[in-house]
């Protein structure tokens, strides 16, 4: 029997979003499966991080800014807006922040006595690198998509 993975959890060394896995043995009680990880290591993962064989598990394919960036540092007041694509032909988008232009943001228009901001991921600095890897590392706890809003669908 074959799973794919849908979340890594702390597992970054041992599985892969989007890859799929042979069972090797099946715990029931435990709720869990064995496979040979990313790592070349047998052990048992709970199966809460797979889905079944043939499922559609959307993956980060690339990403870009929708704009010039002026200031990259942590101390940038910024929000840039991102698109990104995914594997099953999904654009998506979101804006990405600094915890200081988060700050700002928030200092400027909190009106009342709550705040919501959605499709908003706060990032150390904007640095592409540092962009990117946040959206890996969201991508492989598929929480990905729940942080950004759908612009099309190209259906393949």
């Amino acid at each position: 029997m074959k799973v794919i993975c849908n979340s890594v959890g702390l597992y970054v060394e041992a599985l892969t979003r989007g890859k799929e896995y042979e069972v090797l043995a099946e715990d029931e009680e435990k709720d869990q499966i064995k496979i040979v990880g990313d790592n070349k290591r047998g052990r048992w993962f709970k199966k809460s991080y797979f889905v079944p064989y043939g499922s559609n598990v959307a993956v980060l394919v690339k990403w870009q800014f929708g704009d010039s960036i002026h200031d990259v540092s942590e101390e940038s007041l910024e929000h840039i807006e991102i698109t990104v694509l995914l594997s099953d032909g999904q654009t998506r988008w979101c804006s990405v922040c600094t915890k200081a232009g988060l700050v700002d943001y928030i200092e400027r228009n909190m009106n009342g006595n709550g705040f919501l901001i959605e499709n908003q991921i706060v990032v150390k600095n904007l640095l592409h690198k540092t962009v990117n890897d946040a959206l890996i590392y969201f991508d492989q706890q598929n929480e990905l998509i729940r942080s950004t809003k759908l612009l099309s669908y190209k259906n393949r």
